[in-house]
């Protein structure tokens, strides 16, 4: 019933939020929901319904709509302060989201119902099963775009998250006209020349400690700025984590001049939330994430490999 919706993700959006997102739009349109983010990864433009993604920029008035669903998230502080200062008054939020529930308050104040299970690999399964236990009929459009999101959150089947039913749901997303060699080429053989100029910086500043068991590394603001922007680098911390004899990967990056965002990852069964969740961050076991203000990038950077090196 409701007239007015608004579709939002976390912070640094990424192909499983934005994939569900877009999804939803494409199911809806006679509702025109809004799908609204602070910015768009580089490598989402092959997603379907990719153009009807809205930034906060282009918004100039507060929103108030009668439902704001949130994927992926499930607390407000995992939104972006520019997002969140334009939305005003909701009636009602629901929630699909498949990380931890966070001890947090209702969102924007409004009655929230949350639909979270922590046990699926994606949000975009947890809401494919949603729109399959509804009856929705999906078009190719909308399962290849949930099919990304899966492909994308598993790190192409390679991650601990793999489990379960999964292949039996992919199944049936290429029953409905889903391409796996579309979705696998456009993350994983795409990659804008930044990423690369990125990558580049990256391993010249690369630092293994405890004897090559943790890979750190870091981007200045000025770094980003000549990139073209964090928008522009995609997920580098995977990339650290995939070197030979390392457990924990750590980029480090100076989003702002006193903001610092940090990516951590690290391989089965060594877990890295709970450093994440002591910088107040979020995520999953094995792939997470928080963000600090601090002056200095250097002393924060000294700082935090002192916390590294005590990584078991």
């Amino acid at each position: 019933e409701a007239r007015s919706i608004l579709l939002l993700t976390h912070q640094n959006p990424d192909i499983d939020g934005l994939s569900c997102m877009l999804a939803f739009t494409l199911l809806f349109p006679e509702k025109a929901p809004l799908p609204l983010v602070e910015e768009i990864p580089s490598n989402a433009s092959f997603l379907h319904g990719f153009s009807r993604l809205k930034l906060t920029e282009e918004i100039k008035d507060l929103i108030s709509p009668d439902l704001v669903i949130l994927f992926d998230a499930s607390c407000e502080r995992r939104i972006s302060e520019k997002l969140r200062a334009k939305v005003k008054d909701p009636k009602l939020v629901l929630v699909f989201d498949h990380h931890q529930r966070e001890d947090c308050a209702e969102l924007f104040g409004a009655k929230t119902y949350f639909i979270i299970n922590p046990e699926e690999a994606s949000t975009s399964i947890l809401f494919y099963r949603f729109l399959k236990e509804a009856g929705f009929s999906l078009t190719p459009e909308i399962a290849e775009n949930l099919l990304a999101g899966i492909y994308y959150d598993t790190g192409s089947f390679r991650y601990e998250n793999v489990k379960g039913d999964i292949f039996q749901v992919v199944q049936e997303l290429v029953t409905l006209g889903a391409r796996p060699s579309y979705v696998a080429q456009a993350l994983y053989e795409n990659f804008p020349l930044s990423q690369v100029k990125a990558l580049r910086i990256v391993l010249n500043r690369l630092r293994l400690l405890n004897g090559g068991k943790i890979a750190l590394s870091f981007l200045t603001f000025e770094d980003l700025q000549d990139l073209g922007g964090e928008r522009a680098i995609n997920d580098l911390a995977s990339f650290l984590r995939s070197i030979q004899g390392v457990k924990y990967g750590a980029l480090v990056k100076e989003v702002e001049k006193g903001r610092i965002k940090v990516s951590l990852r690290s391989k089965a069964p060594w877990e890295i939330l709970p450093l994440a969740k002591e910088y107040g961050g979020g995520g999953h076991r094995y792939a997470c994430g928080f963000q600090v203000k601090r002056e200095s990038l250097e002393e924060f950077l000294k700082d935090f490999e002192e916390k590294l090196v005590r990584l078991p």
